[in-house]
């Protein structure tokens, strides 16, 4: 009988075959493989629940290897697949079964299993390799159920798992995945904002086709009130998207699956460049992957450090992550909607009606060389978020609710999943236009020099706003709304 599991690192899955030997000389116990300590210190869990157990725990030289010892092992989840193959190697199991066993799980003294992280991504990994069958602890049951076609078989300590290999008290499969609900989201409500129509509309297009967009305003307007209602507007993960956010956030220890509500990552401007992207030792996942499929809010944008702004190139453009470690490239998820946020200046008041900027020409140059030109390309819509006045402030007035925003957003994605593509993923080679919004782009193009990258920016979200009203082809309206939030890049 061969023993397997996996290891985890950061997001990927390595195939670990755990092998015991048990021979004549002092009684040492070693586990090699590149372990971590949580593994190491595995060797005192397995003595313990073994006694407690009723079962030997071997006197021998004892060595557990788990292979391939060139990729490193970490988590507690290797104590049930280490215990399992040492009882096979002492013959202390006396079951017929030859089949290879997948499992994990982490030991208590008492020889009861323990919860592990990462169950979701273990029982995917073990599916796709072929497994039909895997033994997990039982308070992941439910978790490890949403794989479809895989056998379960949930334990509550080793003497299950062995009555079980040995048929004397066989367990019966668990196939109860749990009921997604939608929970209901903590976000501020659209109705409970006065004024800001303007941003509110920016921010419809932006959802409505995954446009990143950069909230502009003096302190105290309600740029992050607004970047955080705009969470309550994200349609629903689908079934597919699901799966992978829920994976996600499995490992990270995040949240608890499955997900079905859209991630919103809020990172404060003193965050560091691991934290945001990934890296570490050990390798963690960074708040952009935990960002995916959901938005990604950078408040205070230009008090973020030039190098961590710059680093949000790639995953701005390509929606992935490249990360070199230890002679090994690691690519991550990371197809999140940048929402960012700032004030027009250091101090925060340039512009304003009701008060005078305190900042020198110097400093506000200064201030916006901490977001480069290449950053700013890839931005596709600016807002500007004004001081309310006193009259707008204080009226009584009704505004749309999150709830009737969001049927729109969910009507206006459901246009472009017809299509077959999304708006922000579109290409030159996608997008037809008629000869006047053509002939007036081609003005807009030569008049402010826009980039390539830019003039692509501009229709894609020309291309949400002609879906948001239910038009066929982009008209020249589309694109006079599309450059406006783009006219701070290029003027």
């Amino acid at each position: 009988m061969k023993i397997y599991s996996a290891a985890i690192e950061g997001l990927n899955l390595t195939l670990t075959e755990v092998e015991a030997d048990i021979s004549r000389g002092l009684p040492v116990f070693n586990i090699v493989g590149l372990g971590d300590i949580s593994i190491k210190e595995a060797r005192e869990r397995i003595r313990a629940a073994l006694k407690n157990s009723g079962y030997v725990f071997p006197p021998n030289r004892k060595i557990v290897s788990l292979s391939p010892a060139s990729v490193k092992k970490q988590g507690s989840h290797f104590d049930l697949p280490i215990t399992l193959a040492m009882l096979v190697k002492s013959n202390q199991i006396y079951g017929k079964s030859v089949d290879p066993v997948f499992c994990f799980g982490e030991l208590k003294l008492d020889g009861a299993l323990r919860a592990v992280p990462g169950v979701l991504p273990l029982a995917h990994f073990a599916f796709k390799r072929g497994f039909k069958r895997i033994f997990i602890p039982w308070e992941n049951r439910d978790e490890a159920a949403m794989i479809k076609g895989l056998k379960i078989y949930p334990i509550k300590c080793i003497k299950d798992l062995i009555s079980h290999l040995e048929g004397k008290k066989p367990i019966e499969p668990y196939y109860n995945s749990p009921k997604i609900k939608s929970k209901n989201r903590d976000s501020i409500d659209f109705a409970e904002i006065k004024g800001h129509e303007l941003p509110k509309r920016a921010l419809e297009i932006a959802i409505s086709g995954g446009h990143h967009i950069l909230l502009t305003g003096p302190p105290g307007t309600g740029k992050s009130m607004l970047a955080k209602a705009s969470q309550g507007i994200q349609p629903l993960l689908n079934e597919k998207n699901s799966m992978t956010v829920s994976m996600i956030y499995s490992i990270t220890q995040k949240a608890t699956p499955p997900i079905i509500e859209r991630p919103f990552r809020h990172i404060h401007n003193t965050t560091t460049q691991a934290t945001l992207l990934g890296g570490g030792n050990p390798f963690q996942v960074g708040e952009a992957t935990l960002a995916h499929k959901g938005i990604l809010f950078l408040d205070e944008f230009a008090e973020f450090k030039r190098p961590i702004i710059e680093s949000l190139r790639e995953p701005l453009q390509d929606g992935v992550i490249r990360l070199g470690r230890f002679g090994k490239t690691r690519i991550l998820p990371a197809q999140f909607q940048l929402i960012a946020a700032m004030n027009p200046c250091p101090c925060g008041y340039y512009g304003d009606q009701f008060k005078n900027c305190q900042c020198t020409p110097y400093n506000i140059r200064q201030y916006y060389k901490k977001i480069s030109g290449p950053i700013l390309d890839r931005i596709d819509m600016i807002s500007e978020v004004p001081r309310l006045l006193k009259s707008t402030l204080f009226k009584h007035s009704h505004s749309e609710s999150t709830k009737e925003i969001q049927k729109r957003v969910v009507k206006t994605l459901a246009v472009q999943h017809k299509r077959g593509i999304l708006n922000n993923q579109l290409q030159l080679k996608d997008i037809k236009l008629k000869r006047p919004a053509e002939t007036f782009i081609k003005k807009i193009m030569e008049k402010f020099h826009i980039s390539p990258r830019s003039y692509l920016s501009i229709l894609r979200v020309s291309r949400t706003i002609a879906d948001m009203e239910r038009c066929d082809h982009i008209e020249k309206d589309h694109i006079a709304e599309a450059a406006a939030y783009k006219k701070d890049f290029i003027y």
